[in-house]
């Protein structure tokens, strides 16, 4: 079985969780899909919010290795069958004219089939723990949790999205639109 935890972070954010990370265990964070199969930790992880990173636990996991994909012909990390986590990071857009983030998420799959350690599965839990009690509930429609700066962001009139850019319809300019009107008394 998946899971994932759904989060709002900007760059600051991101670094101290991914340095949280890293000081609990030995933890490489890299990109997903790259141009050469060895896995190299990224210097600048909050330089690129559109590239899917993978959170790798070396004590977990001693040696990791990406596979070639053909087509399009990238090497990617295998996040089904490896006991490593996609973090893939919150994006900056706009919406109605405002600057806006979308959410962001760190993913593992746990299917027993897989056979992946449960030290794997109390290290995701832990990542999680962290999250859940350092952020705040979302105040958005679409769950998940806010790091501190990403809520003063939202505090001060911006917009948090789901996952993805949503089309301008009638629907996403309400849902979007309600996280900011008063109350009519």
């Amino acid at each position: 079985m998946a899971r994932q935890v759904q989060f709002y972070m900007l760059p600051d954010d991101q670094a101290a969780f991914l340095d949280f990370a890293r000081m609990q265990d030995d933890v490489l964070v890299t990109l997903r899909d790259a141009d050469s199969p060895e896995p190299r930790a990224v210097k600048n992880s909050g330089a690129d919010s559109r590239r899917v990173l993978c959170l790798w636990n070396v004590r977990i996991l001693p040696r990791l290795k990406r596979k070639w994909i053909a087509n399009p012909g990238y090497y990617r990390i295998d996040c089904l069958h490896t006991p490593t986590l996609e973090f893939t990071p919150s994006f900056h857009a706009s919406w109605e004219g405002k600057p806006a983030i979308g959410q962001g998420r760190l993913f593992g799959d746990f299917d027993p089939y897989l056979k992946k350690p449960k030290s794997f599965d109390r290290w995701y839990s832990s990542l999680v723990h962290w999250m859940r009690k350092n952020y705040e509930k979302s105040p958005a429609k679409f769950g998940g949790y806010v790091a501190p700066s990403a809520y003063k962001f939202y505090q001060s009139g911006h917009y948090l999205l789901p996952g993805v850019l949503p089309s301008r319809t009638e629907h996403w300019l309400s849902a979007i639109g309600a996280q900011h009107t008063e109350p009519r008394t």
